[in-house]
Order: structure tokens, then sequence, then C-alpha cells
């Protein structure tokens, strides 16, 4: 992925997560297992980027509430559902850009394996265009890969630089 395209890249993935917790969970929401999670993110035709967080079922829910908490008053229109076994969601957001705001809307799905794997496709476009860029396809997935290592706590998370940050811990000093 060219450096160039890496902030428009995410700037989709956190829009994509933020604005599907913008709104009350459905209570049919699929949970995810507790332990360490290896998660990729990439846009299609590009480089994915991978990190490892550990959860247990707070830090799942805490995830969910801290993308709430950073969508605020961004999105005008949200739907999120439970949909023919995917978790569905369509949102309209505007974001600050560096010419003016940005109208970005996504759709995407996510489809659980059980409680051990998902996979996330969206779809965001952007009005006006960013570098050049008007739409673009977002992959998303993860996979239980076993208990967290030793010294983890959940909320730890394994960034792709190799930097770890504690979900839980950003969370309270907000």
């Amino acid at each position: 992925m060219s450096i160039r395209f890496r902030p428009l890249f995410a700037l989709s993935l956190l829009c994509l997560a933020a604005s599907a917790a913008a709104v009350e969970l459905p209570a049919n929401l699929p949970k995810r297992k507790a332990g360490l999670w290896e998660m990729q993110m990439g846009m299609a035709g590009g480089q994915s980027q991978t990190m490892k967080v550990c959860l247990d079922e707070a830090t799942d829910k805490a995830m969910y509430q801290m993308g709430a908490q950073m969508s605020g008053s961004m999105c005008s229109k949200f739907s999120l559902a439970v949909k023919d076994g995917a978790v569905v969601a369509d949102g309209v957001c505007n974001l600050p850009g560096p010419q003016g705001n940005i109208t970005m809307t996504s759709h995407s799905e996510t489809r659980f394996q059980g409680d051990s794997a998902y996979r996330t496709t969206g779809h965001v476009k952007y009005d006006p265009a960013v570098m050049g860029h008007s739409e673009a396809d977002v992959d998303s997935s993860g996979k239980w890969v076993g208990a967290c290592a030793a010294g983890q706590k959940p909320g730890d998370m394994i960034l792709p630089n190799g930097q770890k940050v504690n979900l839980n811990d950003m969370a309270k000093a907000k």
C-alpha cells in the first residue's frame, strides 16, 4: 500500500468501526470468544495490516463503546442489524478533511463463524473524493488464535508496528 493511500485506508477503517458502534447494539449481535485474536484489515488490491488483541467479554463490549465515543455526532444516518446471519451496517458520516468536510457513505457486512472467526467486507464512498479516490472496498477479518500470551491482560493490543497499547486504559483516560 502506498504511503499516500494510507490515510484514506485508516479513515475508512476508523469510520466503519466507529460508526458501527454509534447506535444501540442489537441483542443478537454475535460475541467473540475470550482470548487472543489476530485481526487483519486492508483495502481491496492493497496490503493488509495485522494486529493482535487480548479480549474478554468486557473488553469486547468496551471496543464497541469506544467506537461510539469516537463517532460522536459525525454520522447523520446509521443502521445496524443482524440479517440473514450477517451484521449489516449502513451509515452516512461527515468527516473533517484538509479541504473541508467529506461525506462518507458506507455499507458493511460481517459474517461470523461461530465465536472464533469473522470477516467484514465493506464499501465506502467519499464526496468529495479523498486523494483522488471517490470509493474504496475495505476488508477485515479476525480469528481466535488461543489463550492470551503470558503477561497479557484483556485490552492489550499489539499494533502493526509492534507498539503495545491497552484499549481499556485508553477508554478510562477519556
